[in-house]
């Protein structure tokens, strides 16, 4: 295929599986589940890849300023071996962890 982009989507949230993980567990499935399936999809001579929404959220329940760092962390690593790059769910959201311009300026993810 020449001129495609796939558009794939990845939360930690939304979905029964994730209710019950921990911390570790929900940077792990982002490191080997996730990085798994970005790359099964870009390959040299297929599509182009796009991780055209994430975010930092999780079902964690009260997870510390630098758990939500680490779990940014793994997200961008992984997240940015798109071929078509990523975007962040949005700049400005009244949700901190939803707003990628908090997440910067209060230290939780670092580009």
């Amino acid at each position: 295929m020449t001129n495609v982009v796939i558009d794939v989507h990845y939360y930690n949230l939304f979905s029964d599986i994730f209710n019950d993980m921990t911390v570790e567990q929900n940077i792990e499935y982002v490191r080997t589940k996730r990085s798994d399936e970005l790359q099964a999809i870009t390959t040299s001579t297929g599509p182009l890849t796009f991780v055209g929404e994430w975010v930092s959220e999780w079902q964690v329940r009260g997870g510390t300023k630098e758990e939500y760092r680490r779990f940014s962390e793994a997200q961008l690593e992984v997240y940015g071996r798109a071929s078509f790059g990523w975007a962040y769910w949005s700049l400005k959201n009244v949700n901190n962890h939803w707003s990628m311009e908090w997440m910067i300026k209060n230290g939780y993810i670092n580009l």
